[in-house]
């Protein structure tokens, strides 16, 4: 265990447009690996160890940066999605944006996901360019056979996290599927991360055979490792996700940002709407819930009508579907909010008052 945490001890290499980054122990050890395996593998044209050295440092950091490319377009995208990114990670099996919440919409998570292995793809590209302009100056160029490593390891970098499990970006891009077709989005990151762990016995099964069967040690070795990460990533979303089916609404509820029935939609949409990017808005008044106000509800109020039409006209009028009791647990607010089809609940005290608000995938 205490070999295990030195592992995943980290440390911060550097801090990028506000974001720190942080590395794993493990990290360097993989790093240095890496590097030796690259020099071993050109040593035999360059005839020079520590040329060979050099380049392959040179050719893991290039790496390296390119998996922080990837992980920092999930960041930007994050970003511009209103979602503040908290830290990337550099773990020895590639990288992690962490960011305070889940996206508010199915679109926000998939221009999130989709993000990490376009910038893995618009890479392999931009190697396999270096490749072809390092070959015309000549065959033995050294330069050739390095942007060829690179080109061909981005490009399995955004073709391997395409594969439809979580944690893999593909994983992501279905989760948003899923939830774009009304699966609640914890449901979504359950099912995904069952799949997550099937590719993941996948690959475990496979880096077995190529070690056993193939001879290839380091090959087979790696594989297995990636496919125990995994594993171990997919279960522990799962785990935390049964967890939060034995929590009550209270325990997972946000404190209520609500808009008042006799509000106009003008002023809501100048002056509230700015401030709280939201889809749903609970309306209230005393601490009395009277219904949802639904962003899609108001394509059917005409602009110009917007001066004069007050919330209470448009919003959703309360119905047992669109509350809940701050002692219920999880699992029926989120079965109650697939069920509405807004996403989203008002809690209530034993007393009826409005103390709570309640969005899907929001509320961990």
């Amino acid at each position: 265990m205490r070999t295990f945490e030195l592992v995943k001890k980290q440390f911060q290499i550097a801090v990028v447009s506000g974001i720190p980054v942080r590395a794993e122990s493990g990290w360097v050890f993989v790093f240095i690996i890496l590097s030796v395996i690259t020099a071993a593998s050109i040593n035999a044209q360059i005839g020079n160890f520590t040329a060979s050295l050099f380049f392959g440092v040179l050719t893991t950091v290039i790496f390296f940066a390119s998996i922080f490319i990837h992980e920092l377009a999930h960041a930007f995208v994050a970003r511009m999605e209103g979602i503040q990114v908290v830290e990337i990670i550099l773990h020895p099996f590639g990288g992690l944006a962490r960011f305070r919440r889940e996206p508010d919409t199915p679109r926000a998570e998939f221009r999130i996901a989709i993000a990490g292995p376009a910038a893995s793809f618009l890479l392999a590209l931009f190697f396999m360019g270096l490749m072809i302009a390092s070959n015309s100056l000549g065959e033995d160029i050294i330069l050739s056979p390095l942007f060829f490593l690179l080109f061909l390891l981005n490009f399995l970098i955004a073709v391997f996290n395409m594969f439809p499990g979580y944690p893999l970006d593909g994983g992501r891009v279905l989760r948003a599927y899923l939830w774009k077709r009304g699966t609640d989005l914890n449901e979504a990151t359950t099912l995904t991360g069952r799949f997550g762990q099937i590719i993941s016995a996948v690959m475990i099964i496979f880096g077995i055979f190529v070690a056993a069967v193939h001879g290839q040690f380091f090959m087979g070795l790696w594989t297995i490792l990636v496919g125990v990460f995994l594993f171990d990533s997919a279960s522990s979303i799962i785990r935390d996700i049964r967890k939060l089916d034995q929590m009550i609404v209270e325990q997972s509820m946000k404190l209520p940002v609500s808009v008042k029935p006799d509000q106009t939609l003008i002023d809501f949409v100048d002056n509230f709407l700015p401030v709280h990017r939201r889809t749903v808005f609970p309306v209230a008044k005393d601490r009395q819930l009277f219904g949802m106000l639904v962003l899609e509800d108001l394509k059917e109020i005409p602009r110009e009508e917007w001066r004069v039409t007050e919330i209470h006209t448009v919003m959703r009028p309360i119905a047992t579907d669109l509350f809940i009791e701050s002692t219920a647990l999880m699992s029926d607010a989120r079965e109650l909010m697939r069920l509405n089809g807004i996403g989203a609940l008002g809690v209530i005290d034993s007393s009826g008052n409005f103390v709570g608000f309640l969005r899907s995938g929001k509320n961990s």
